[in-house]
């Protein structure tokens, strides 16, 4: 992959990842509502490293997404039919988005107490047609996933696109609330509460999705299962 330049952003100059008012936005939205949607407030530098490496990333470094966990992992079509290519931090770009997001953790951490632990996540790629139907990433008291974040890359998006994120407040809801999937929007709530989906979308969108982990590590089992 190639590398943004970021040569002014050394270890003798640290990346600026501490951000205490979008952080503090968040955090109050998270007590109040369950959910923050922050417009356009994705810091440019971590917009414009993750766009950098999606755009230098080659269609044989995604694959296909599933849904469930190790042995219980599957393809569903009529579920989800994106694909997905998960972040390590084996580049520049890819460190400078999780050395934010360990930011924006240990922030939660020390406001809300909420023990998150680790954090994971991946580029996703809908192409045309392509969507994810309503569901939510962890079901109560089945898994760690304690908070969804969901970030996009797309310039320009109309809403003749389609590819909306879809954020219901609860089972019940039938309506919800539409986020346009435009570059530097992103989305953070708790992964039990909400229910959403992602509708088709008529041109090619590209997000990051991720998921602060509490620890769920028992017997000698590590969790999440690799």
């Amino acid at each position: 992959m190639q590398s943004l330049n970021v040569t002014h952003l050394t270890n003798v100059n640290p990346l600026p990842v501490f951000d205490e008012a979008l952080f503090e936005s968040i955090v109050n939205d998270l007590v109040t509502q369950g959910f923050s949607v922050q417009h356009r407030a994705l810091p440019s530098f971590i917009t414009d490293a993750l766009l950098s490496c999606q755009r230098a990333m080659a269609d044989s470094e995604y694959q296909k997404a599933g849904i469930g966990r190790a042995s219980n992992f599957q393809h569903v079509d009529a579920i989800r039919t994106d694909e997905i290519s998960w972040i390590t931090g084996s580049t520049v770009e890819g460190e400078i988005w999780l050395s934010w997001c360990e930011a924006l953790k240990t922030y939660i951490n020390k406001t809300l107490f909420m023990g998150l632990f680790s954090f994971e996540s991946h580029f996703a790629c809908y192409d045309v047609g392509a969507y994810y139907k309503r569901h939510v990433d962890a079901f109560i008291g089945q898994s760690n996933r304690a908070l969804s974040l969901v970030a996009y890359l797309n310039e320009q998006w109309q809403e003749s696109d389609g590819g909306e994120l879809v954020l219901y407040t609860s089972e019940d809801d039938a309506t919800g609330f539409t986020v346009r999937p435009e570059k530097g929007t992103f989305v953070i709530f708790l992964s039990e509460q909400f229910p959403h989906e992602v509708k088709t979308s008529n041109r090619q969108r590209h997000s990051v999705a991720g998921w602060f982990r509490v620890n769920g590590s028992i017997d000698g089992q590590i969790d999440p299962p690799r």
